[in-house]
């Protein structure tokens, strides 16, 4: 048996990995800012430019669920270290390109490096940190500094790049990519996953980050040499042949890359779409914003990357934190439709662009719309498409919306110079350059929007668990006529196993009763939950932390324990008493929200419906309160059975 890292290990273990997810994040935001000053080293045109940002987004999305298979079946450190050498290697050629061509390829290739080592780490952190308080601490950590790495990049890149040259931004990425790599293979542990399956989709990921990438290209092709042109058209009949190969290669494959029957879910294929369209946006906003600033108001790299620093900080604070919050109270779907409604209004108010827009005045603030509405709908799109896996596809369902993020942005640049493009031909020379160009901008803005609103029809169709509210009376027998949901002959809302969350209060009765009539009627598992809070301090991993003052409450919340085991248990005994032939009780005690360890109990147990009882609240008085009710039926994925 193995024996589990000790905790200062556990701390450079965690030290290693996420100072590899921060550079490949930080990675994208500090070449954004840097990106004006290598058009003008190097001779870039706009349209041209927009692919040293979508060759490492193309294939970090191509090869990112490829890298996750490949380190199951050839070893997670083994892989981690190989991408991270491989980026670190990649920025140095890119930091001496002497070319567009060099520069883009170093790119590309950088991707490839990214996706090894962000499909790997993150399976590392999983398999490294036992499940509960700890990797919950650590995916905390991980979620930070990504957002973290974001607001770093924009400052940095302006630093580097006023100070040393863009070349610098590239550079910095060598120490820290070869110490860390060496360094893991010191300390991390191999580790290996299912290797029944031993294929690896190769041509799944080279058909679909062929295919994206001929689409971009012919993207590019219309910004400068027309929509309807053979050099536009030809290219975009290819891509559509590749990515429909892609398509056939994944029905037909016995290892799929992207399995198609998982995607086509309704909740997994919204989350991903609104991915893709909020990314999309987001990364023109911030590429077209870099060259407005430097490039038509004269900002320096500096001024620039000081400029995005408050947009950074909305996506670390509301992004890091308050949305999270906000879809545990409300449920994603709310939370999505209110932030693609604040992005399109953002987009709205950068349509009013003009050559002399002040910053502090107008930019700034639709910046910050922007920003807000894409912050707040980040983490809710990435739990919906969590929470559309059944047990055991957590990895895949993360893989894929890992992936479309990143094919989000390539796509988005590529729509937003095209429109620039067209834009800025369609004028000629009737307006001055800088004119024609904010022209194209605004409206690239208002293509913005108008993806923003599709994003809103995405939101609007991601089904909320379903939701039955059981009146008060009566409270011994609950006839199946109040669950006419329920009752209906549909096979999809079947009760087979139902979790009850008790209390002790007169409500947590009326729940139970109701639970063990509907157990009893469906011939239902009956799983009986009391979740028992309690201070970190007192936990059973840290019995002795904190001295006597612990120690007491340790005895204090033992004892409720002791109590809430005894309840639970004559909840039980009335349920086999009145005919339910399978029931079990369970006694949890939990250091967070109760309606957060009532899901994840329901979740890890297979429940298809939660009974839970509310201290008789409304509709509204559980909105605005936010009972625990209120949290369940927000987080849960299953049919919520509320009894007041």
């Amino acid at each position: 048996m193995t024996k589990p890292p000790s905790s200062p290990r556990l701390s450079l273990i965690l030290t290693l990995l996420v100072a590899a997810q921060f550079v490949i994040v930080l990675d994208f935001s500090i070449v954004q800012i840097a990106l004006p000053t290598m058009r003008t080293e190097l001779g870039i045109s706009l349209a041209n430019s927009q692919w040293i940002v979508s060759a490492y987004g193309l294939t970090f999305a191509g090869f990112l669920l490829l890298s996750g298979r490949a380190s199951d079946l050839y070893g997670r450190r083994r892989l981690f270290g190989i991408g991270l050498v491989v980026f670190a290697l990649s920025s140095l050629a890119g930091g001496l390109a002497p070319s567009e061509a060099v520069l883009i390829g170093a790119r590309a290739v950088q991707g490839i490096g990214a996706a090894i080592a962000s499909a790997t780490g993150l399976s590392l952190l999983v398999v490294t940190f036992p499940e509960g308080r700890e990797r919950n601490r650590a995916l905390s950590v991980f979620a930070a500094v990504s957002s973290a790495a974001f607001a770093a990049g924009v400052i940095l890149g302006g630093v580097l790049t006023a100070t040393l040259g863009w070349r610098s931004i590239f550079f910095v990425n060598v120490p820290i990519g070869i110490m860390t790599a060496v360094t893991a293979n010191r300390f991390l542990v191999e580790s290996r996953g299912d290797i029944s399956q031993r294929r690896l989709d190769l041509p799944g990921a080279l058909s679909v980050t062929a295919g994206l990438s001929i689409l971009v290209y012919a993207l590019t092709n219309a910004a400068n040499e027309g929509l309807l042109s053979l050099q536009t058209l030809a290219p975009l009949a290819l891509s559509a042949v590749v990515l429909a190969g892609f398509v056939v290669i994944e029905h037909k494959s016995s290892a799929p890359l992207m399995p198609l029957s998982f995607l086509r879910r309704g909740a997994v294929f919204s989350a991903n779409a609104l991915a893709i369209l909020t990314i999309s946006a987001v990364s023109a906003m911030i590429f077209l914003l870099t060259i407005y600033l430097q490039q038509i108001q004269g900002y320096s790299a500096l001024s620039a990357g000081f400029a995005f620093l408050p947009t950074a900080l909305v996506f670390l604070s509301v992004g890091g934190y308050l949305s999270a919050k906000l879809v545990t109270r409300f449920g994603a779907r709310p939370v999505l439709l209110v932030g693609m409604t604040i992005q399109a209004a953002g987009f709205l108010l950068l349509n009013q662009l003009s050559v002399e827009t002040p910053y502090l005045t107008a930019l700034l603030p639709a910046m910050l719309v922007v920003s807000l509405g894409a912050a707040t709908s980040f983490t809710a799109f990435n739990i919906a498409a969590l929470s559309g896996a059944r047990k055991g596809e957590e990895g895949l369902a993360s893989g894929l919306i890992n992936t479309s993020t990143q094919v989000g942005g390539p796509i988005g640049l590529a729509i937003a110079v095209t429109i620039v493009g067209v834009v800025v031909a369609s004028l000629g020379a009737s307006v001055t350059p800088a004119a024609a160009t904010v022209e194209g901008f605004r409206y690239a803005f208002l293509g913005g929007a108008v993806l923003s609103g599709m994003g809103i029809i995405f939101a609007s169709v991601i089904r909320s668990p379903r939701t039955v509210v059981v009146p008060k009376e009566p409270i011994l027998e609950v006839p199946s006529s109040l669950l006419p949901s329920v009752a209906e002959p549909d096979i999809s809302v079947a009760m087979r196993k139902i979790l009850v969350a008790v209390d002790g209060s007169e409500n947590g009765e009326r729940a139970a009763r109701t639970a063990i009539g509907f157990a009893r009627d469906y011939h239902a598992e009956l799983d009986v939950l009391r979740v028992v809070q309690s201070p970190s301090a007192v936990t059973p991993s840290s019995p002795r932390a904190g001295g006597a003052g612990s120690a007491i409450l340790k005895e204090r919340y033992d004892y409720a324990e002791k109590e809430a085991e005894t309840y639970v248990n004559s909840v039980v005994s009335k349920a086999k008493s009145a005919g339910v032939s399978v029931a079990g009780g369970t006694v949890i005690r939990a250091t967070g929200p109760p309606a957060n360890a009532i899901v994840e109990t329901a979740k890890k147990d297979g429940a298809d419906h939660i009974v839970i009882g509310t201290r008789g609240l409304g509709a509204s008085g559980r909105l605005l309160l936010g009972s625990v009710s209120a949290g369940v039926v927000a987080n849960s994925g299953v049919t919520v059975v509320v009894v007041r």
